[in-house]
């Protein structure tokens, strides 16, 4: 498929495995995982492209299962109203990007996300800065999640500064990656980055991304989370730091 022997595309079919496992588990982080791991075996560019392909729809789920919906629309209005530009600017910039900075980008944002997690630092919002900052969260998700496909961080900084509970959390992050997964593959198709080729294999790798998702969830109910999360934080401040040095190459 797409002229990859076929050790690699078993290879991409165990990263979304995994990557579906950690989002089972934790209700987030499978670009994040996707994007540290396909880079060793496909161009950063179509690592990027299969994620954030396959990012909307593996939401839809959680989206559903979560609830609220109406809630999670209010809230993210404002990023929502930036979040088109964002993806014009990061879309553009990634045809011009070569794959060295892509790799530095990349690695930065694995590391920064994953030390925020460590840190257990909290973000606080005031009611009155809200439509603000979602603006500006709007344009940098859209950034950030045409560059390298993960805009999770950016929305986690937000959702978690306005106080969010786990449920309202898990359904708006969900309409959002929805959202801006949706708007960063289109953008994708009209640069010529996403060929008819290229989508048809996105969709095959939903199949392992699911079945992980459900194993993730069997193993969620029984593992503390927290103690999981740490222990993928970390093996992804590494990944990280390999990118970063390898962009030097």
């Amino acid at each position: 498929m797409l002229g990859f022997e076929f050790s690699v595309v078993l290879a991409i079919y165990t990263i979304f495995l995994l990557a579906g496992f950690v989002k089972g588990v934790l209700g987030f982080g499978l670009p994040l995982f996707t994007m540290s791991f396909l880079p060793f075996f496909v161009p950063v560019e179509m690592a990027i492209v299969l994620s954030t392909l396959v990012q909307p729809i593996t939401n839809i789920g959680q989206l559903i299962g979560s609830g609220g919906f109406a809630g999670a629309l209010r809230t993210s209005f404002p990023i929502l109203l930036s979040l088109l530009p964002g993806v014009a600017a990061g879309a553009w910039y990634l045809t011009s990007l070569d794959n060295q900075t892509l790799l530095f980008i990349l690695g930065v944002a694995v590391v920064a996300f994953s030390l925020f997690n460590l840190s257990g630092y909290q973000v606080r919002i005031r009611d009155n800065l809200r439509f603000a900052y979602g603006l500006v969260t709007g344009f940098l998700a859209g950034v950030t999640g045409a560059l390298t496909s993960i805009n999770g961080p950016v929305y986690i900084f937000y959702l978690l500064g306005i106080g969010q509970s786990r449920a309202e959390f898990r359904s708006t992050i969900a309409l959002l990656f929805i959202v801006s997964g949706t708007l960063i593959s289109s953008g994708f198709w009209v640069i010529g980055i996403v060929t008819a080729k290229v989508f048809m294999f996105s969709m095959t790798t939903l199949l392992p991304a699911f079945a992980g998702m459900w194993i993730g969830n069997l193993v969620g109910s029984r593992m503390p989370a927290e103690a999981f999360l740490k222990l993928v934080l970390f093996a992804l401040i590494a990944m990280g730091c390999v990118f970063m040095y390898r962009s030097f190459q």
